[in-house]
């Protein structure tokens, strides 16, 4: 079940991560390592016999989302690895799954035809693409369908 305890720090986190992705390219450790942090906390207290499956939230979507950064050669930097970590702590190994494929399908839908027509431009489009916005996109949608199943 999710709760205000849940939602609204997440919503705090998304927002603020969003923002600083945005304007300086830097998902900041003061933000997703208290929100780590707390979310794991909030769960030891509040779901003690499920509290694993958030910890390997963290473990899960952190893992993943390092390898995908190591393969992609640093496309995905540190801050998105800790903001998939943030998801996987506030929401569990399997949410944190559907987050994953929900952002890396809004994230395709909407770069692909700008990098499509780029190329049909010949233009060289090689900027960096924050994550964050796509991140809190997926992990937002999956919370509000959540409120009413």
């Amino acid at each position: 079940m999710l709760t205000a305890y849940v939602f609204i720090p997440m919503l705090i986190i998304m927002g603020v991560a969003v923002y600083t992705d945005l304007r300086s390219k830097m998902i900041y450790d003061w933000v997703t390592l208290p929100g780590i942090a707390y979310f794991l906390l909030y769960h030891a207290f509040v779901h003690t016999d499920r509290w694993f499956s958030y910890a390997l939230g963290v473990v899960v979507l952190g893992g993943i989302t390092l390898v995908m950064a190591v393969i992609s050669r640093g496309q995905l930097g540190g801050g998105d690895i800790k903001l998939f970590a943030v998801v996987g702590a506030a929401l569990g190994w399997q949410a944190g799954l559907l987050v994953m494929g929900l952002t890396y399908l809004l994230a395709g839908l909407c770069v692909i035809p700008i990098m499509i027509a780029a190329k049909v431009m010949k233009r060289s489009n090689k900027k960096e693409i924050p994550m964050a916005p796509y991140i809190a996109a997926g992990t937002m949608f999956l919370m509000m369908v959540s409120f009413y199943y």
